[in-house]
């Protein structure tokens, strides 16, 4: 029955105008209508920025107590150790090499004693040793290889390595020796 009217050919020219009062009162409803929603939802976003720069605030926080607390705990290794126990074992080679040319009689006569120096020595390697400082020990590097180590995810400190603009894959490598290292 509707459907009737509109198939209906219609001549529009004898149809009266509408009403401009009825036209601009649909346009302003319509208009009003929009804005009151677009006002709605921007004060829901800008509410849910304000409640999410708040959490943000809260664990950026609770980061910063972390940092603290863990740059309060003292160094478990000590770096010196090392270092210490190479230098004390090639003093020892070279002393003992010393004290064998000493004990050589002049005038090319080879005498055997019973000395302990008679043994030989083993040889120290000719291969120079890699120069630099270990990722984990890196001043730059060590708050976040503590995180670790005290349990935070690796995924959450990585993040905080970017943040800092540290390359975070220095973290998947503690080991890794870096020419440009920085000891305390």
């Amino acid at each position: 029955m509707d459907t009737e009217i509109l198939s209906q050919a219609v001549d529009k020219s004898q149809m009266p105008p509408l009403h401009q009062k009825r036209v601009l009162a649909f346009i302003n409803h319509f208009i009003i209508n929009s804005c009151n929603f677009l006002n709605d939802f921007a004060l829901k976003c800008e509410s849910k920025f304000v409640d999410l720069e708040r959490k943000m605030q809260k664990v950026e926080a609770a980061l910063t107590i972390i940092e603290a607390k863990l740059a309060s705990v003292p160094d478990v290794t000590d770096t010196t150790a090392t270092p210490t126990a190479s230098n004390t074992a090639t003093e020892k080679v070279t002393s003992d090499a010393a004290e064998k040319t000493e004990n050589k009689p002049v005038g090319g006569e080879t005498t055997t004693t019973d000395n302990a120096s008679d043994v030989p020595e083993p040889t120290v390697n000719a291969t120079p040793e890699p120069t630099g400082v270990r990722a984990c020990e890196d001043v730059r590097f060590k708050k976040f290889f503590k995180m670790v180590q005290f349990g935070v995810p690796a995924g959450a400190v990585k993040i905080k390595m970017q943040a800092e603009g540290v390359e975070p894959s220095i973290l998947d490598n503690p080991n890794l020796l870096l020419t440009d290292g920085v000891t305390e």
